[in-house]
């Protein structure tokens, strides 16, 4: 039973490899190489086929595999929303979002509230009672939000409003917060630019391509 270790500076991964390649198949030895450079070409090739049929048959892990052991489970969101400037655009309704990626990691929030607004309007705020508590027409609101870390850009977004308020958004993104309150923007532009249809869910689906890159009612979701 063979007792070898990693060398000092070589990773785990890096040593399965190496010990991988070589249980494959001889690796040619430094005086083995010298040789055969006084071979005709012919038999020089030989080393290069063996490499190619590495790269062919050895498998992926090894050259796709990244460290993941820090890796988080959950991650911090921020979701822009855009509310029109259209004659009663504006909402007091109760909004919900729920947005995800072609892996099928998804984040519900049942209710959007406590905003950042992002964008005053020019005719200034409405308090509704005595506090902002967004969808102002003309108004920018930013929302806060947890789940599952997505790997991929988010590409389905639905929106829900439960009340008989004509709410009509313009558009909606959604931005991953980072170590230190940096937020990069992490999914597509949503464009809605119409009033949302009461009690469903409503929007966008471009993670499949069946209708979803229209607006539509989705059908599908149970009840949230």
């Amino acid at each position: 039973m063979s007792s070898e270790s990693p060398a000092k500076g070589t990773s785990a991964l890096q040593y399965k490899c190496t010990r991988a390649l070589v249980s494959f198949g001889h690796w040619p030895s430094t005086q083995e190489q010298s040789l055969a450079s006084d071979f005709p070409m012919k038999r020089r090739s030989i080393p290069i086929i063996f490499i190619v049929s590495v790269i062919i048959f050895f498998p992926p892990a090894c050259a796709n595999k990244l460290p993941n052991d820090g890796a988080q489970k959950n991650c911090s969101y921020s979701i822009e929303i855009e509310t029109t400037c259209a004659p009663s655009a504006e909402t007091t309704d109760h909004v919900s979002v729920r947005f995800g990626d072609p892996l099928g990691n998804l984040i519900l929030v049942k209710h959007l509230k406590n905003p950042t607004l992002v964008y005053a309007p020019k005719d200034g705020l409405k308090k509704q009672g005595g506090a902002y508590k967004g969808f102002e027409r003309c108004a920018v609101d930013m929302f806060e939000a947890s789940g599952p870390c997505m790997t991929q850009r988010v590409c389905s977004l639905y929106l829900k409003k439960v009340g008989s308020d004509d709410w009509r958004p313009g558009w909606v993104k959604v931005l991953h917060r980072q170590d230190g309150g940096h937020v990069v923007p992490v999914s597509y532009m949503f464009y809605f630019r119409t009033y949302v249809p009461e009690n469903v869910w409503y929007g966008f689906d471009y993670c499949h391509s069946r209708g979803g890159f229209k607006l539509h009612i989705a059908e599908d979701f149970g009840e949230d």
